[in-house]
């Protein structure tokens, strides 16, 4: 009996689930790309279910974007975030155990989470966080959501974010302070 390594039932789903997510973020892009919506600059961050949470500016207003998990039902959410009313976390866990080396105890976490909270008073959130998350900062020309021609291989939007450690902490949280400056 021949078994290929790359078809089995659970290999089929995942590549069923990134054409879905596929389809739904070009027919999202396609939308906005007729809406004439191209903002310049477009803040990402990973969330815990596999999607992500965008801010950007687009003429003079703020916007928020929620991108569905991976495997979920959930479509993409272009919201008009008016004033941006938020409030900040901010994020220090210990290292635990070996720090995670070997896959022993827990790396620690530093940075901060903006909490936005959305016109129908539901909240989402925005994590910066070494350790944690994922991130992008993205122009128009090489923002990976509003592209409108079908990604190779039907990869996902999140593949393109980077793996947010101490070394780029400082760089996100000087991208996430144009949208979100401090309060007092």
């Amino acid at each position: 009996m021949h078994v290929a390594l790359f078809d089995s039932a659970e290999e089929q789903a995942r590549r069923a689930n990134l054409k879905k997510l596929e389809d739904k973020r070009l027919a999202f892009a396609q939308k906005l790309e007729g809406q004439g919506f191209a903002p310049e600059d477009m803040l990402f961050s990973q969330n815990d279910n596999g999607g992500f949470t965008a801010v950007c500016r687009f003429n003079g207003r703020n916007w928020l974007i929620i991108g569905p998990g991976f495997g979920t039902d959930d479509d993409f959410i272009l919201e008009d975030a008016g004033a941006l009313e938020y409030r900040v976390q901010e994020v220090f866990n210990k290292a635990e155990g070996m720090g995670g080396i070997f896959g022993f105890g827990k790396k620690a976490e530093v940075g901060a989470d903006f909490i936005v909270t959305r016109p129908d008073g539901s909240e989402a959130k925005l994590s910066f966080v070494s350790g944690r998350n994922s991130w992008l900062r993205a122009n128009r020309k090489k923002n990976p959501l509003l592209k409108t021609r079908r990604r190779r291989g039907d990869a996902n939007v999140v593949w393109d974010f980077r793996p947010l450690d101490r070394s780029e902490l400082q760089a996100a949280m000087n991208a996430a302070q144009a949208y979100f400056p401090p309060q007092e």
